[in-house]
């Protein structure tokens, strides 16, 4: 078997690149977005510049469409994360209950069959109201955080694209 590769188009190679800056940014390494944007990015595009036919306007034009749909994909990725964490952190929340509350019934029977069988006297607590399963699912997706889209958007490495082209 041959472990030879498919060679990657320098607008695909940028793609990554630029993808591979959301991606960090998305998990929270805004260093190394940075890095990428600062050191990567800007050899990626002369590599693709240098390839292309088109003329500086339509490579930018190109170049703008392309980072916007990669931070769209960015965006929506994140958001998608943030729902899925979103809904998993409340199903964890809904089974934690449950399992709470089995332990503590549990603990009553225990202790009811260590006192001889009579009733325990329930401790002096102050009364809480008890919200119904409904009113808890909804408070709980109430303080949980909102889906937020933190893709790149072209304006802010707009600037360097053009020195880059610029030097190409």
């Amino acid at each position: 078997m041959s472990s030879q590769t498919t060679p990657v188009s320098p607008l695909e190679a940028l793609k990554a690149g630029f993808r591979r800056a959301c991606v960090r940014r998305l998990v929270g390494d805004e260093a190394g977005a940075i890095d990428v944007l600062k050191n990567e990015i800007p050899k990626l595009v002369v590599g693709w510049a240098k390839t292309t036919t088109l003329d500086a306007a339509e490579k930018k034009g190109k170049l703008k469409e392309m980072f916007d749909d990669e931070s769209g994909r960015a965006d929506e990725l994140a958001t998608a994360f943030d729902l899925f964490a979103g809904r998993f952190e409340a199903r964890v929340a809904e089974l934690v209950r449950k399992e709470l509350g089995d332990v503590c019934t549990r603990l009553e029977n225990i202790v009811e069959a260590m006192s001889g069988g009579e009733p325990v006297k329930p401790l002096d607590l102050p009364k809480q109201e008890i919200a119904d399963e409904a009113e808890i699912s909804s408070k709980i997706e109430q303080e949980l955080d909102p889906p937020k889209g933190i893709g790149l958007r072209f304006d802010e490495i707009e600037e360097m694209i053009d020195t880059v082209l610029s030097d190409s």
